[in-house]
């Protein structure tokens, strides 16, 4: 089959199109040359307006006619587009019959592929299946023609007992976070994943333990701080006893008596600051100490 152009001949088309351009282009110059020299005054705008006009529209005229001749060019180029079109539409029937036989070929040529690859993995995988299921192992390279069974199976063994050995190095770690690092494996079949899953799950552990003790020391601190701001309010005011020598002091005979822890009230005045009156509440809330305003007289 040969396509073969009758007419017109490599010398027969249209090489230039013929017109007089020469003639038209020195009477065109000529014109344009004196409208671009023109003046023109408020009273005569409106021949401006006009030679305006005239001068569009011999433009519009010269498009126009480029347009008229390239239809008629192009006429002969569809009519031959048209033929060339249902020509390959007959071929191309007979090419989408052959591409189907071969498509399903190859698609035959990988599902066989693919078996053989499960069959090898199937018979390797022994007890780990469940961590390594057969749709994490295939690879859409291995279906293929031009990869080889041999690299594949080498390529299948090697996971396998990278899986194996990750597996037996995460039983033995004895770790509270160790699910957590065999979660992170099996995602990945990682084992430097794994560790570094533990590492930072034990720096984040030590940052809590070190967070709760400084907030217990800070808490030690403010009740220390509030018992000492009470006892100071309730110690405004006091004088201090003065102290007698112990050859005036007369000891009163010692008398043991049990008796019961009995309740007492005093009524007191206190001088004390907005935060040292908060502190003496919060003391006598905390000890248990029961307080109310004094009754008036």
């Amino acid at each position: 089959m040969e396509l073969k152009i009758y007419n017109p001949q490599d010398d027969g088309f249209v090489q230039k199109i013929d017109w007089n351009f020469a003639e038209l282009k020195n009477e065109v110059a000529a014109a344009a040359d004196s409208y671009a020299l023109s003046v023109y005054t408020d009273d005569t705008i409106r021949q401006a307006k006009a030679d305006r006009a005239k001068l569009n529209k011999f433009v519009d005229a010269l498009k126009s006619k480029r347009t008229e001749i390239r239809k008629k060019l192009l006429e002969p180029d569809e009519q031959f587009g048209r033929e060339i079109q249902e020509l390959a539409g007959i071929v191309q029937r007979a090419i989408e019959n052959i591409d189907g036989q071969v498509k399903d070929y190859e698609r035959r040529q990988r599902e066989e592929k693919t078996a053989k690859v499960r069959d090898f993995y199937e018979a390797n995988i022994h007890d780990i299946g469940k961590y390594l299921p057969f749709e994490r192992v295939m690879r859409p390279e291995y279906a293929n023609s031009t990869t080889t069974m041999k690299s594949i199976k080498e390529e299948i063994l090697a996971l396998i007992q990278k899986v194996d050995e990750g597996l037996a190095i995460l039983n033995e770690v004895d770790s509270p976070y160790a699910g957590n690092m065999k979660e992170v494996f099996l995602r990945s079949y990682n084992i430097g994943a794994a560790l570094a899953e533990r590492n930072r799950l034990e720096a984040e552990e030590q940052k809590r333990k070190l967070y709760a003790e400084e907030q217990a020391k800070r808490k030690t601190e403010r009740e220390a701080q509030l018992k000492a701001q009470a006892e100071q309010v309730i110690s405004a005011g006091k004088r201090p006893v003065a102290a007698q020598p112990e050859t005036m002091i007369e000891k009163p005979a010692e008398k043991i008596e049990t008796v019961d822890d009995p309740v007492h009230v005093i009524d007191f005045r206190v001088y004390a600051t907005a935060g040292q009156l908060a502190g003496l509440k919060q003391y006598l809330k905390t000890n248990g100490i029961r307080f109310e305003p004094v009754p008036k007289q």
